[in-house]
């Protein structure tokens, strides 16, 4: 008999953060909760949104996906149509340094950033 290894989503959370070298500590500093709710996160039963985007922000990993799954499989088919097309995508920030003599490139360099973004279907805000 073959045993079916299913994972929770905290397990999983806790597995990728460790194995990305992330911080129980600094993500919960930077979530504003205690040590104990990370570090005890694949003891976790359920997730919401406003939580995954948190520990988005704070540890870069993005787990938002599977809270609108789980809102997805509580939806009539009708419903589902409507939300598939608002369903949001993936946000990322870029930083960029330049020293003071570089800076008159700045506005250059952004441009050819925005316009290869839009090449590639990329929407720049």
């Amino acid at each position: 008999m073959t045993k079916i290894n299913t994972k929770t989503l905290g397990e999983v959370i806790k597995e990728t953060m460790k194995e990305r070298g992330i911080k129980g500590s600094v993500v919960a500093r930077k979530m504003n909760v205690s040590r104990q709710t990370i570090n005890q996160i694949d003891l976790r039963k359920k997730f919401d949104i406003e939580f995954l985007q948190n520990l988005k922000e704070a540890s870069g990993l993005d787990f938002t996906h599977h809270a609108y799954e789980s809102i997805m499989d509580k939806m009539p088919n009708e419903q589902k149509v409507k939300y598939l097309d608002r369903t949001p995508g993936i946000t990322f920030n870029i930083s960029v340094m330049a020293s003071k003599e570089n800076l008159e490139n700045l506005p250059s360099f952004i441009k050819q950033v925005e316009d290869l973004g839009k090449q590639y279907g990329f929407e720049l805000i």
